[in-house]
């Protein structure tokens, strides 16, 4: 499965709602919704800078991750943000290979 590092920024009313109620709910919400399409939440944190929460996720393909990334947005947590595709060792391996016999 592909993994993608997703950062985003927290609404005003996200942090209002943490900071009366429960953090774990950040994390829960985010785990549930990447069961839907198919993926999992691997690893997420709250940060401090450009980005507020910052997750890596695996997903089965890019349309999975961006359905992912829309219905988490739609919920009202969320707001701008930018997805990374993650390469593995091998897969990066894999495209030095291809790149390099192209000539």
């Amino acid at each position: 499965m592909a993994q993608y590092l997703w950062q985003t920024s927290l609404t005003s009313s996200a942090w209002r709602d943490q900071v009366s109620g429960d953090i774990t709910a950040l994390f829960s919400a985010g785990d549930a919704s990447a069961a839907h399409f198919g993926g999992k939440v691997l690893h997420a944190w709250v940060a401090f800078g450009e980005y507020d929460f910052i997750a890596v996720v695996e997903m089965p393909d890019n349309e999975s991750m961006a359905a992912y990334v829309l219905a988490m947005t739609a919920k009202g947590h969320y707001s701008a943000g930018k997805t990374t595709i993650l390469l593995s060792g091998d897969e990066s391996e894999q495209a030095i290979k291809r790149a390099a016999s192209s000539g």
